[in-house]
């Protein structure tokens, strides 16, 4: 029996959906399989490796150098000295060490003590 509410023709149209959609997918991948194909019997007849020819769906971006920082190399070429980096001079830790220090000292607790608050209590409290 059906339910009430029309439950399974919304289902069988999600199912429907689904493999529309997955129809879909299977004729692009074909596609990209055929163009494939092609072009890896193009490059046996050209006698040029895949890697020497460019992709058609791709763009070639322009490849980005990142700048050389010379620290602890000593290059011998002068175009290389220019970009050399000045020897880095340590960070003063006296400051850090002076705080941490007084951060160790211990505080005095309490300088007078109450006798009452020492005594103990009456049994009948």
């Amino acid at each position: 029996m059906a339910a009430p509410g029309g439950g399974m023709e919304a289902a069988e149209e999600a199912e429907g959906l689904v493999l529309g959609r997955l129809e879909e997918e299977a004729l692009k991948r074909r596609e990209r399989l055929k163009a494939l194909r092609q072009r890896t019997l193009q490059n046996k007849e050209s006698g040029e490796p895949d890697s020497k020819i460019p992709r058609e769906d791709e763009e070639e971006e322009p490849v980005k150098h990142r700048e050389i920082k010379l620290r602890n190399y000593d290059p011998e070429d002068e175009e290389l000295k220019k970009r050399k980096l000045p020897p880095a001079k340590p960070a003063s830790v006296e400051d850090t060490v002076k705080e941490q220090l007084e951060a160790a000292k211990p505080e005095p607790i309490i300088d007078e003590v109450d006798l009452a608050n020492l005594a103990p209590r009456k049994p009948d409290w």
